[in-house]
């Protein structure tokens, strides 16, 4: 035990060096943006000083150094990406790729058709329960005297849950004389837990992405620049796998109990950084109730709720019924979804059945961390440049491109050949394209869910998109887990390429025939002002795939004056 831990202090150190240098340089790149307005504020300061005191003596204007001191005084909070990077971690441990072996080592009696079950069950939980989590944070954080509080409570929990769920997995081996290996209750002892597990997972996930979504509200950033706040997770996500597959080599699965321990008490203290950071901001970004009853211009649509009778119908609260009709109201964004739906049935077959495939290719644990690390290569700047992209393409063209990508990927998996010197290499060829494929579809999800629900509602609209997503990756693995058992892993690989070529069809057909007819419209009055902003502001948003999806948007929907 004490020799793992040794183990992994160079890993640790490196992911402290890395936490304290992404928090140096958002503050720094934060505090830039402000430098050249307060250097102008306090020389107008010192111009009207001079001008009530004549008899002052004159001197030079404030120098660099100067401001500097000025701004070392003021606090800025930190951006979310710091916590992005502690919890995908810690989701790199608790629900990575290494679930799979995990729990085929755990009971003789999973089965590829078992494993495929069992992850379908535990997503279906998680798809279940994602909009009530994602409505759960935002009327937490509706309550909270402190922005982002609430959501950083129920976070907090979920985190606890997700990892007392995953230690739960080591109890039966102080039983394993009464139950063994291979009995029916270990096989529902841990299937209990995958599902319990999914409980918190299915809070971690909207309420993570809803914290950073009202984030960048609340500075002014774009929904677009999720990309560039997610890209940290996809960093520490491959570091993670690496560093677990590592641990597993040398230590055996068991080293995975301790890393999660970690991951978790690290995620604590990189909460805590981020809400002390919130506390100490000077800028007046993030208000709240608390505040004086004042709310700052960005983040006010969060707390009209409270005002609910004196104001327009964008601010009352909607149910996550309302919110999911407004996301499918339109013929494109039903076509665009059902893309959505199909690729994520597509990634969900890799993300959790890869692994057993490459261990039968002769891949080892550390080999299989490598994989990762390499489709976090390409992951890392598609996320990076995912604002520039949405803003010329949209969130249609983004998904497209993830959805070839992903093609090319798993045909190619069925192309390699088993045992080789040359085998592996092929496959790291191949999973760079994975950063395509997860980067494209996350960015473009996130960025059309995030158009078309109001503000105020980040959280519960990524437990809608999640809710969706998450019911294809049931479907996909209680399939897929049955034709890789039956007919062979190389066999359901081409069955996932042909599903997410019947999504890319339906879409494309979609940007062809698309038609004001099939466009529920609303009129000037009925159409919510919200909306349409977010539909006008970029070139592509809710119907954005192509210019003419776009002229048709302009055409069905009433611009907002």
């Amino acid at each position: 035990m004490w020799g793992l831990v040794a183990s992994n202090i160079p890993v640790l150190s490196t992911y402290l060096v890395l936490i304290r240098n992404v928090a140096q340089s958002q503050s720094t790149e934060a505090k830039r943006g402000d430098r050249r307005e307060m250097s102008v504020a306090m020389m107008n300061d010192d111009a009207n000083e001079q001008q009530q005191c004549p008899t002052r003596n004159n001197h030079s204007p404030l120098s660099s150094k100067d401001v500097d001191r000025k701004e070392a005084s003021r606090s800025i909070a930190f951006r979310p990406r710091l916590l992005y990077t502690a919890i995908f971690v810690w989701n790199t441990l608790t629900v990575g790729k290494f679930t799979a072996p995990l729990l085929q080592l755990l009971s003789s009696r999973f089965s590829d058709s078992v494993i495929g079950f069992t992850f379908a069950l535990q997503y279906g939980v998680v798809a279940c329960l994602a909009g009530w989590g994602g409505a759960l944070a935002d009327a937490q954080e509706r309550k909270s005297s402190l922005w982002g509080w609430g959501r950083l409570k129920v976070l907090t929990f979920a985190l606890s849950l997700g990892t007392l769920a995953f230690l739960g997995h080591f109890v039966p081996e102080f039983l394993q004389g009464v139950f063994p290996n291979n009995s029916t209750v270990v096989l529902i002892w841990h299937i209990s837990m995958r599902c319990v597990y999914a409980i918190s997972f299915g809070i971690v996930a909207p309420c993570l992405d809803g914290l950073a979504l009202a984030h960048l509200d609340c500075i002014g950033s774009s929904s677009a620049d999720f990309g560039k706040e997610r890209m940290f997770g996809a960093l520490f996500w491959g570091l993670g796998n690496l560093s677990a597959g590592v641990c597993i080599d040398y230590y055996g699965f068991d080293s995975l109990y301790v890393l999660v321990v970690i991951s978790t008490f690290a995620s604590y203290v990189v909460m805590g950084i981020y809400l002390w950071g919130l506390k100490n901001d000077m800028t007046g970004a993030f208000k709240s109730h608390g505040n004086d009853g004042e709310l700052s211009s960005n983040s006010a649509s969060e707390y009209q709720h409270e005002d609910a009778k004196d104001s327009d119908e964008n601010d009352e609260m909607m149910s996550n019924r309302e919110l999911l009709f407004k996301v499918f109201k339109t013929g494109y964004g039903r076509a665009l979804l059902f893309l959505v739906f199909t690729l994520a049935m597509g990634i969900s077959v890799v993300d959790n059945l890869a692994f057993m495939f490459f261990d039968s290719l002769g891949a080892s644990s550390t080999m299989d961390g490598w994989t990762v690390m390499f489709t976090v290569i390409f992951e890392i700047p598609v996320f990076y440049a995912s604002p520039k992209l949405l803003e010329r393409y949209g969130p249609g063209k983004l998904l497209f491109a993830a959805a070839i990508a992903y093609i090319i990927r798993v045909v190619g998996y069925t192309m390699v050949p088993a045992g080789e010197v040359y085998t592996m290499f092929i496959i790291l060829a191949l999973e760079t394209l994975h950063g395509v494929t997860y980067a494209g579809s996350k960015a473009g999800g996130v960025e059309y869910i995030a158009c078309m629900i109001p503000e105020g509602y980040e959280a519960s609209g990524q437990g809608i998109l999640i809710f969706v997503t998450y019911f294809s990756v049931v479907a996909g693995l209680i399939m897929a887990g049955w034709i890789q058992e039956t007919l062979g892993a190389r066999f359901m690989f081409r069955v996932m390429a042909a599903i997410v070529t019947v999504g890319v069809i339906v879409f494309l057909l979609a940007e062809v025939f698309y038609d004001e007819a099939h466009t529920e419209t609303h009129s000037k009055e009925e159409s919510e002002p919200n909306e349409k902003c977010h539909l006008m502001k970029s070139e592509s948003c809710a119907s954005s795939a192509s210019a003419f999806a776009d002229v048709e948007t302009e055409r069905c929907v009433p611009k907002f004056d």
